[in-house]
């Protein structure tokens, strides 16, 4: 079967064949809800697993798989088993015993947004996040009156691998990053077309309310829950759990709200397209439902969104968080925007792996697609590679054979039964050396025993 592909200019690619093992996958997308991943899976431009996972897993991983292409890369997606640093950690862990090779991860979901940035442009829900570092927000001293964060060295955790680095520079130019984010409408209506237009269409301007920071969402005096009164649930400040699970229009916060946010020209009463973000983000376990807390760690750390996992990815890879704002990161937060939110991320990944890329590289021309196929023919019908015995060194070389490079383990068994022979035949070289110097000492003391004996007959 041959695959005829175009790049985002409409030019013609060269044929990526389909990948041979785990190991030519480098690039991992993890999500942590279900909703993020239905929109990665938008993303995709040929799946490999036809009706289950073709490539296997480690005995000892526990992670859900789904293996493809997106572009020019070959791509492993992996469904988290829950939110959190720790999930995240466990993921990625599990990810490097079966995908050894992977050099990059990318965090792609929903997240809280900060609205106002110290030296950029606003954030509207629906715009989409990149790191450029990480930060722990969760680590810190409570105290009686709050809890201060603890803004060291060792709580910003290190940058991209250098490739992704420089890309994510080159991505802050301004003309670039109007470019990707040229890209990014365009994969979007792609995106909203697969999950549908109405599940993942955006919500509208007027449903983008920003709330005061201490204005809370609880009830009000004229819209008893009919047990503040009593339990003063919703005075002093507190919020009962009963207006945690209302809507902004059943306690009307709405009447609060600060809609008339300055947008760019023409996007006020029209479609907005989502704008990139590029910068750090917080990163911990508490989900974070309040405006004042939100502004003073913006502040004091500069990061421009708070998300949950991405903590948990740099012990183990080189991480980069791509998430667009489903919410204010306030108690005002709903789940309203989360499925537009995450296709809009899903959008963003595909614009940017279009421009990435990694290395070695992952594609093969057309002209030298031949070559490999025969290379693969060779090796699968090699005469060296047969061999049974778990105890064989080629036998072991055989079984590896599939998850690396064809030709590379051509290479590897003739440079072993190279490696053989010139150790039999040292070998057989040494061990004539040490029987012809035994015959040469057991000759000589032969000789001197005659020699002995012919003189002693002589003195008799």
């Amino acid at each position: 079967m041959i695959n005829i592909n175009l790049n985002y200019e409409g030019t013609m690619m060269t044929e990526i064949p389909r990948p041979t093992s785990r190991d030519q996958f480098r690039i991992a997308i993890i999500c942590a809800l279900a909703v993020e991943a239905e929109a990665v899976e938008a993303i995709f431009d040929e799946y490999y697993d036809g009706d289950g996972n073709s490539f296997g897993q480690d005995p000892s991983d526990d992670n859900v798989y789904v293996n493809g292409r997106i572009g020019n890369h070959y791509v492993v997606l992996i469904y988290m088993a829950g939110m959190g640093k720790c999930k995240a950690m466990t993921t990625t862990q599990h990810l490097k015993w079966s995908y050894p090779q992977v050099q990059l991860a990318l965090l792609v979901g929903v997240c809280g947004g900060v609205p106002y940035r110290k030296d950029g442009p606003d954030i509207f829900l629906g715009d989409v996040l990149v790191s450029d570092r990480i930060v722990q927000w969760d680590i810190g001293t409570c105290l009686p009156t709050a809890f201060v964060h603890k803004n060291g060295r060792q709580n910003v955790q290190g940058r991209p691998c250098h490739r992704m680095e420089s890309f994510l520079a080159k991505v802050k130019a301004p003309h670039e990053r109007r470019r990707v984010e040229s890209i990014m409408a365009e994969q979007l209506e792609i995106v909203q077309q697969s999950l549908g237009k109405e599940s993942a269409a955006y919500p509208g301007v007027d449903q983008d309310c920003l709330y005061p920071p201490g204005h809370l969402h609880q009830h009000r005096d004229f819209r008893p829950c009919g047990k503040c009164r009593s339990c003063r649930g919703c005075e002093e400040g507190n919020i009962c759990p009963e207006a945690l699970i209302s809507t902004c229009d059943e306690l009307g916060c709405s009447d609060y709200a600060q809609s008339c946010r300055t947008r760019p020209a023409g996007e006020l009463y029209s479609t907005p397209k989502p704008a990139l973000h590029l910068g750090p983000i917080a990163s911990g376990d508490t989900v974070l439902l309040s405006g004042h807390a939100r502004d003073q760690l913006a502040a004091k750390t500069g990061v421009i969104g708070i998300e949950m996992e991405g903590i948990g990815l740099w012990g183990n890879t080189s991480c980069v968080v791509i998430k667009a704002v489903a919410d204010y990161a306030d108690c005002h937060k709903t789940k309203q925007w989360q499925r537009y939110a995450a296709a809009s991320a899903a959008s963003c990944t595909k614009a940017l792996l279009l421009e990435y890329t990694t290395g070695p590289p992952q594609v093969y021309p057309v002209e030298e697609k031949a070559v490999h196929d025969r290379d693969v023919q060779v090796a699968l019908t090699h005469p060296r590679l047969p061999f049974q015995s778990g105890r064989d060194p080629f036998a072991k070389i055989a079984r590896v054979s599939t998850l690396t490079g064809i030709s590379d383990t051509i290479k590897m068994v003739d440079a072993l039964y190279i490696s053989s022979s010139l150790w039999f035949n040292f070998s057989i070289a040494a061990l004539a050396f040490v029987l012809g110097y035994m015959y040469a000492s057991l000759g000589a003391r032969l000789v001197e025993a005659l020699a002995i004996g012919c003189d002693w007959s002589y003195a008799s």
